[in-house]
C-alpha cells in the first residue's frame, strides 16, 4: 500500500470517526432536548425526506460518479461536474414538490398533526439529497479530503449554531429543523461553488452519462429503491402501527450501531478508484475490515447500555436492547457493502440491483408484516433478515465476477 493511500485512509477513518462523535452528541441534544415523543417526530420527518430524495434521483448521481472514477482529463471532470449540478437542481424541484404534496397526505394516514411541518420543511429534500449525491461525486473524483470534511462539518456546524441558542431559548422541534437543515443547504452550495463547475457541457458527455445510466446507474437505482429506499419504510411502518416514540428508538438504535459501517465502507471508498482497475478485492483489505468489525462489536458490547443511560438518560435505555440486536444487521451490512463497492467500480449495475431487490423483498415484507404482528421486534428481525440476505447475494456475485473474470 503506498503513502498516498495510507495518508487518505487515514483521513477518512479520521472524518469519519469525528462524524461520527459529533453524530452522537447531535443525537444526545436532540433526544434530550425534544424529549422521547418530538425526538420521534423529528426522525419521521427525516425518514420521509430521506425516502423522498431516494425516490428522485433516477441513477444519475451513481451514474456521474462511476464517469468520474474513469474520467482522466480535467476539463471533462469539470463538465462532469456541470452536468451534475444541473441533474441536481432538477432532482430538488421534483422532490420538493412531492414532498409538498405528501404534507397533504400525511394526516390522512399518521395521527401526529405533522401536516404543517411538511408544508413548511419540504425544502429539506434538498438538502438530503444534495449531500447524498456530493458524497458519491467527490468519491468518483476521489477528492477523500473534501468528502472526509463533508461527512462530519454538518453536524459540527449544527452545533455550533444550536447549542448556544439553546442558552438564550427554548428549543423545539422546529428550531431543530431550521437550523439542521438550513446548514445543510449552505454547506451543499459551498461544496458546489468550490468544485467549480463548467456549464459549457459537450453533447457527447450528456450522451455518455444516459449510456451509463442505462447499463449501470439505472440498475443501481432500481436496486435501491428495493433495498436502501424501503428501509426507510420502518419509520412510516412503526408511525403507522405503533408511534412516534417508538420511531425515535428505533431510529436512535440504527444510529448508535451505524459506526461499525465506517470500517469497511471507508475501505471501499478509499479502494474505489482502484477496485476499477484491480481483478479483486486485496486479501489484506478483506481481513483488515473483516478482523476490525469483529473487534468493533466486543466494544460496542461491552459499552452500549452504559453509553445510552449516560448519555441519553435512562428514557431511552430501551434503545440499548434493540441496538445489541440491531448490530448484528449492520455487520452483515458492512461486509457487504465492501463487495458492493469492488462491483460498482466494475460497472456490474445489474448484480447491485438484484441483490437489492432481494434485499427489498425481505424489508417490504418484513416492515408490512412482522411489525403488524410483533410490534417493534419485528421490525428488528426484519433488518437482521435483509440485512443477512443482502450479504449472502453480494458474496455470492463477488466470487462469480472474480472467477468469471480469470477465465
Amino acid at each position: 500500500m503506498s503513502r498516498n493511500p495510507v495518508t487518505k485512509m487515514a483521513a477518512m477513518y479520521g472524518g469519519s470517526i469525528l462524524a461520527i462523535a459529533l453524530g452522537f452528541l447531535v443525537s444526545i441534544f436532540n433526544s434530550r432536548i425534544l424529549g422521547p415523543e418530538k425526538f420521534g417526530d423529528f426522525k419521521f420527518i427525516q425518514t420521509v425526506g430521506t425516502l423522498v430524495a431516494s425516490l428522485v434521483s433516477v441513477g444519475l448521481f451513481i451514474s456521474l460518479t462511476r464517469l468520474l472514477a474513469i474520467n482522466r482529463s480535467k476539463t471533462k471532470e469539470q463538465q462532469y461536474v456541470g452536468l451534475f449540478v444541473l441533474v441536481f437542481l432538477v432532482v430538488s424541484v421534483i422532490g420538493m414538490l412531492l414532498m409538498f404534496a405528501f404534507s397533504f397526505i400525511e394526516p390522512v394516514f399518521f395521527e401526529n398533526g405533522l401536516g404543517r411541518k411538511f408544508k413548511l420543511f419540504f425544502f429539506i429534500v434538498t438538502v438530503i439529497a444534495g449531500v447524498t449525491a456530493l458524497k458519491e461525486i467527490l468519491k468518483g473524483m476521489h477528492k477523500i479530503y473534501a468528502l472526509s470534511i463533508l461527512s462530519f462539518i454538518p453536524a459540527l456546524a449544527y452545533l455550533i449554531i444550536i447549542y448556544p441558542l439553546s442558552k438564550r431559548i427554548t428549543i423545539d422541534l422546529d428550531h431543530v429543523l431550521w437550523v439542521s437543515y438550513g446548514v445543510g443547504l449552505l454547506i451543499v452550495i459551498f461544496y458546489i461553488i468550490k468544485l467549480k463547475p463548467d456549464f459549457g457541457i459537450k453533447k457527447y458527455l450528456v450522451k455518455r452519462l444516459f449510456a451509463e445510466n442505462r447499463q449501470n446507474g439505472r440498475p443501481i437505482y432500481y436496486g435501491s429503491l428495493a433495498g436502501v429506499a424501503t428501509e426507510h419504510v420502518a419509520g412510516l411502518s412503526i408511525s403507522y402501527f405503533l408511534d412516534n416514540t417508538q420511531v425515535g428508538f428505533f431510529m436512535l438504535a440504527l444510529t448508535i450501531c451505524s459506526p461499525i459501517l465506517i470500517i469497511p465502507s471507508v475501505m471501499g471508498t478509499i479502494f474505489f478508484k482502484q477496485f476499477a482497475t484491480i481483478r479483486a478485492i486485496p486479501k489484506k483489505v478483506f481481513l483488515f475490515s473483516l478482523l476490525s468489525t469483529v473487534a468493533a462489536l466486543l466494544v460496542f458490547y461491552a459499552l452500549v447500555e452504559i453509553v445510552i443511560v449516560t448519555f441519553y438518560t435512562e428514557d431511552y435505555l430501551a434503545v440499548s436492547n434493540i441496538a445489541k440486536l440491531l448490530i448484528i444487521a449492520f455487520i452483515f451490512h458492512g461486509m457487504g457493502d465492501l463487495f458492493n463497492r469492488f462491483l460498482g467500480a466494475k460497472g456490474e449495475g445489474k448484480m447491485l440491483r438484484n441483490a437489492a431487490y432481494v434485499v427489498g423483498v425481505a424489508n417490504v415484507l418484513g416492515y408490512f408484516v412482522l411489525v403488524k404482528w410483533f410490534a417493534l421486534n419485528g421490525a428488528i428481525a426484519t433488518k437482521v433478515i435483509a440485512s443477512g440476505l443482502y450479504m449472502v447475494v453480494m458474496c455470492f456475485y463477488y466470487f462469480r465476477f472474480v472467477k468469471r473474470d480469470s477465465n
